[in-house]
């Protein structure tokens, strides 16, 4: 009995085996790797490259063991759109990822012929570990996503969703769609049928999202948005994010965290943003709305500014900690020639949650603000924060002339209210390099605080320019450095030549997002030389993160600027 019982087992495994061979597996069969060719077949097995499928239409059809891959044959084009979810994925695991790849010689492209306003050119929906690695995904035509991630059916993570080593373009939302829905990919938290369902792990490493050039309608980068802040630990890194002119009405930016818990956006080139935006709200390179504890780290992001040249609108800053924006940190970045401000903190309070404490540090802008199209390399708007803003240790540099303008850009520029800031906010140890003369041959003022907002520490802070068009604090404009210091306002200020080793000489900095070193050591320009008034004349901060821009140990008391060690 139990010999023939035993045998019934073994014929059983058998058929499932030779079922998952002819093309109508089940879930419990063994995962496998399954294989796509152009000069495939969609009767094979799909189990070896001598069995391929050949459609795109076979792989959406077909019940996928839990952890197998779908292989496409590299170098080669396929045409349509993937949908990976419960109906053919029906068991899956972070522990087992589920993959969708491509095998042999270089990456298989994949063309997207899908429409719609929530279409996307390869879907995973509630599909845990799912990963794309090494595809090519191209706009067909009028598809909006290029990869969507998302949970439209369970209450309960999506976990280990993964998207690497690919180029992605062409991706927005279609002509004339009143959708927000578009981009190279999307995450959501909120889906597209409205489920709340939580993602946890997503990690977007080492791709390439882009148009086709500057102004090409494509982008975001990387958009979606979260129900609260139930996308969770997220890393976005050593990603490419380029020629994304967007829609002239934009919100958002190449990179954006939005509902967002837990996230680390690092190792990141972003350049070329924004070319065909003329509205106000958009666009940024990398920023954070309705997120929390977001770091923004050894980033470079650069031209993000309207093209051919600025006619209406704002923004078009480097990095914006946005509305509802909680314990987050920028540093060690390196941001120049945006039309906008280089760092923003954009403070508003958005449902239930108020703004910050956020801390920006050891960042360098070079050149920002260019067509002053927010008035400041750093921004703080519309209000006062109400919880903590730190800013310390970071580099401010502007030769750029503005020539057609009456006033030229503030290093510091507040919000159009008044209001008082935040306990513990601080503004300590930060260089304010002015040489951006107007029509009239001044150069920006220091801080542009029309409404005399107050609460925030300020001490040690080097400033230096010619002509400079002093220091507006409330009703009051302190025309020199006498003047600003006789008003009691700030404590350990420094006037003077900060002598940098090539002020101005920053420029785009050659390294590889994929290395996984960000932009340092480059820009070298803004190390000090030996003398340098900045060099130890700085204050000490606690809970300071122990290094410089520039890798070096922090001692007490700092240098002032990011060359702090």
């Amino acid at each position: 009995m139990r010999a023939k019982t035993f045998a019934v087992v073994i014929v059983q495994v058998l058929l499932g085996f030779l079922l998952a061979a002819a093309g109508t597996g089940t879930a419990q069969a063994a995962a496998a790797t399954y294989y796509v060719s152009p000069s495939g077949n969609d009767s094979n097995s799909g189990l070896s490259p001598t069995q391929a499928w050949k459609s795109t239409s076979k792989v959406n059809g077909f019940t996928f063991p839990q952890g197998s891959t779908v292989s496409f044959e590299g170098g080669q084009g396929f045409t349509g759109c993937l949908v990976f979810n419960s109906g053919n994925v029906p068991a899956s695991s972070a522990t087992t990822p589920f993959k969708v790849t491509s095998y042999g010689t270089g990456q298989a492209a994949l063309t997207s012929n899908c429409t719609g306003d929530y279409s996307a050119a390869i879907t995973a929906d509630n599909v845990s570990g799912f990963q794309v690695s090494g595809l090519k995904v191209v706009n067909g035509g009028t598809t909006a996503a290029g990869v969507l991630l998302q949970n439209q059916t369970s209450t309960s993570p999506t976990k280990g969703l993964v998207v690497a080593g690919s180029d992605i373009s062409g991706f927005s939302a279609p002509t004339g769609s009143s959708s927000t829905f578009g981009g190279q990919i999307m995450v959501l938290g909120y889906a597209v049928n409205g489920n709340s369902g939580p993602l946890d792990d997503v990690q977007i490493r080492d791709n390439k999202l882009h148009g086709s050039t500057v102004t090409s309608a494509a982008g975001p980068g990387v958009y979606g948005w979260g129900s609260g802040v139930n996308i969770t630990n997220v890393t976005v890194e050593g990603n490419t994010v380029y020629n994304l002119g967007m829609a002239a009405k934009t919100t958002g930016a190449a990179i954006t965290a939005n509902g967002w818990n837990g996230a680390v956006i690092r190792h990141n080139v972003v350049h070329d943003i924004g070319a065909n935006v003329t509205s106000c709200g958009g666009t940024s390179g990398i920023m954070a709305y309705t997120s929390n504890n977001v770091a923004v780290r050894y980033n470079e992001v650069y031209n993000v500014r309207p093209s051919p040249s600025f006619t209406a609108g704002c923004d078009w800053d480097g990095i914006d900690l946005d509305g509802g924006t909680t314990n987050s940190l920028v540093e060690y970045n390196y941001t120049h020639d945006n039309a906008g401000s280089g760092l923003l903190a954009y403070t508003s309070t958005v449902g239930s949650r108020v703004w910050g404490p956020n801390t920006f540090r050891y960042n360098i802008s070079e050149n920002d603000d260019a067509a002053k199209a927010q008035g400041g390399l750093f921004n703080v708007v519309p209000v006062a924060p109400k919880n903590a803003l730190s800013i310390y240790g970071n580099t401010f540099f502007t030769n750029k002339a503005q020539s057609t303008q009456s006033t030229s850009s503030a290093c510091f520029l507040f919000g159009y209210s008044s209001g008082t800031w935040g306990s513990g906010s601080q503004i300590k140890d930060n260089i304010c390099y002015m040489a951006n003369k107007n029509m009239y041959g001044k150069t920006g003022q220091l801080y542009y605080n029309p409404n005399g907002q107050t609460g925030m520490a300020l001490s040690n802070n080097l400033y230096f320019g010619t002509s400079t068009a002093g220091w507006r604090w409330g009703g009051t404009t302190y025309s020199d450095f006498a003047a600003w210091q006789a008003a009691g306002l700030e404590t350990g200020a420094v006037w003077g030549d900060p002598q940098f080793t090539s002020p101005g000489g920053g420029g785009t900095c050659a390294w590889s997002p994929t290395s996984g070193t960000g932009p340092q050591p480059c820009p070298q320009a803004y190390t000090l030389k030996a003398g340098s008034p900045a060099a130890g004349a700085g204050a000490a901060v606690s809970g300071n993160g122990g290094r410089d821009y520039y890798g070096t140990t922090i001692p007490s008391p700092p240098n002032i600027g990011a060359d702090a060690g």
